[in-house]
């Protein structure tokens, strides 16, 4: 037993404490944004994103972010395109977005896969969300992407 703390003291030392990296989610900028292969526009075009669209970020480099859409596709997308101004989208069927932030709370607004709602915060288990009509509801964290 000794041994395994000793272990795991020499680690701790020499490899500085262990981190945890929070995830990070930008929004596409502009009308239509191209997802490239590799970071650079000469390379093989991925995916067409469109202003709104929720990517999360994986790295930057030299004026590139390689990043993840909601699929699980990775790429890279130039950093000009994408702002810190966060939105979400719906990840599943139709969900509810509810007055409070509780499954007993007056629904506000029902929103479908794909919808694209401004991010605003965290309330436990619940997004505090902006439509664009402009209503602010809670949605489940596990309807969403980009959270």
């Amino acid at each position: 037993m000794r041994f395994f703390a000793a272990v795991i003291f020499v680690l701790g030392v020499c490899h500085g404490p262990i981190v945890a990296h929070a995830i990070e989610f930008r929004s596409v900028t502009d009308e239509i944004a191209v997802l490239y292969e590799a970071p650079s526009s000469q390379s093989r075009k991925q995916l067409i994103l469109t202003r709104g669209y929720p990517v999360e970020v994986i790295i930057e480099s030299e004026g590139w972010v390689r990043v993840r859409d909601d699929a699980g596709t990775f790429g890279w997308i130039e950093a000009s395109r994408l702002d810190t101004k966060r939105t979400v989208m719906v990840s599943r069927g139709v969900t509810q977005a509810r007055r409070e932030p509780n499954e007993s709370a007056a629904v506000v607004f029902r929103a479908r896969q794909g919808v694209l709602l401004d991010f605003l915060d965290v309330a436990g288990g619940w997004a505090r969300v902006r439509h664009r009509s402009g209503i602010v509801a809670y949605v489940r964290l596990t309807d969403l992407w980009g959270v």
